[in-house]
């Protein structure tokens, strides 16, 4: 897969968050997009929600492999966060998902094995765990219909 454009970043050039996806990501591969993740996770992980289904679709991969990564390690912030935006991407374009639809479950799986390690109080960020639980069964049913 080739990298995204600005347009696939930004479908939508009046989006300001959109912009600011496209400023961080462009020209970006994977591996320097997981930096970004590693340096500022909190900062960066706010672009997938805004960036283009195409640019989420790649860089996507850049946050689970942070996310499976020692680095990640009490990210409660990024795991809190990256539910939230699994959650809006689907209920706004599970279609654009279906595609990635294996990985994510995988992700949702992965986090959810090791959710200790991430660090997330319940009185802070509440019930993270059982809205990743529903976002992993989303994704096994969206995984799932394609062979449908």
């Amino acid at each position: 897969m080739s990298l995204p454009t600005a347009k696939e970043i930004n479908p939508i050039p009046e989006n300001l968050d959109g912009a600011v996806a496209e400023r961080h990501f462009l020209g970006k591969t994977l591996e320097e997009a997981e930096a970004l993740f590693r340096d500022n996770s909190l900062c960066y992980q706010e672009d997938l929600m805004w960036m283009g289904p195409v640019a989420f679709r790649y860089y996507v991969q850049a946050a689970i492999g942070y996310i499976q990564s020692e680095a990640s390690a009490e990210d409660s912030d990024m795991i809190n966060c990256f539910t939230s935006i699994l959650e809006f991407r689907l209920n706004s374009e599970q279609e654009e998902l279906r595609v990635v639809a294996s990985e994510l479950a995988s992700v949702c799986d992965y986090i959810l094995k090791h959710f200790d390690r991430f660090d997330l109080a319940e009185a802070i960020y509440g019930r993270v765990r059982e809205r990743l639980a529903a976002v992993h069964n989303r994704f096994l049913r969206l995984k799932n219909s394609k062979l449908s």
